[in-house]
């Protein structure tokens, strides 16, 4: 794969659907450069675990932990050498600035108090780690109709995003990207809808209806 990124590589090894590809792709060639070989990647609110996998091709040693256990999942994991474990984000069972770099994905609007849990994830973080913080956009248009109104999901507005973000690390990073995983893998519908999302993050004026935020805050290991 000359020329592919770090992130299409990695991928390219793992037996994920292609729909999930294009998906997780377009969020990590964003932030790859946070997650180098070798590094101690918490993946905090893991779920079943798909972006840890594509962390640990990427060289990384990830740790996730989430709530809710997902057995069978982390067991296949463990043989990658991926290990999960159920903790709260509010009270993380690791040392101070045990991990180089953090990768959090819809968890926040989740948690009872967020504030915390940043506090939890800058502690376990070294000094000058990477926090990857990746949060739905509250007012994208599908978005806010089936999960804000009817499923009952929080998401942050981009003003208390920024503002979460900011107390926490006045030096953020913030960006918004456009990515959305489809339950069909048709070769042919992937690259219209890869294609598409390409042109909706350069167009500025639809910017403040991208489906995703994404901001980077530093560690500081205590």
């Amino acid at each position: 794969m000359a020329g592919a990124s770090r992130v299409q590589q990695a991928l390219a090894q793992l037996s994920l659907r292609p729909s999930e590809k294009v998906y997780l792709r377009r969020l990590l060639r964003r932030v790859e450069q946070y997650f180098q070989p070798g590094m101690q990647v918490l993946d905090a609110g893991c779920g079943d675990g798909k972006p840890a996998e594509v962390l640990a091709a990427l060289g990384c040693r990830v740790t996730g932990v989430d709530i809710q256990a997902h057995p069978e999942r982390w067991q296949a994991l463990g043989q990658k050498g991926v290990r999960c474990q159920e903790a709260s984000a509010e009270q993380l069972p690791f040392g101070n600035g045990q991990f180089d770099a953090v990768w959090i994905k819809d968890t926040f609007h989740h948690v009872r108090n967020p504030g915390r849990a940043m506090r939890e994830l800058q502690r376990v973080t070294r000094p000058g780690g990477s926090i990857v913080v990746v949060e739905a956009n509250r007012y994208n248009p599908v978005f806010y109709v089936h999960l804000t109104l009817f499923g009952n999901h929080q998401h942050f507005s981009q003003r208390f995003f920024r503002r979460f973000l900011q107390a926490a690390d006045p030096q953020y990073v913030y960006g918004l990207a456009e990515s959305r995983c489809l339950p069909w893998d048709a070769a042919w519908l992937l690259a219209i809808l890869d294609g598409f999302e390409e042109i909706l993050e350069r167009i500025q004026v639809c910017n403040w209806w991208l489906t995703y935020q994404i901001g980077v805050v530093k560690g500081n290991g205590r």
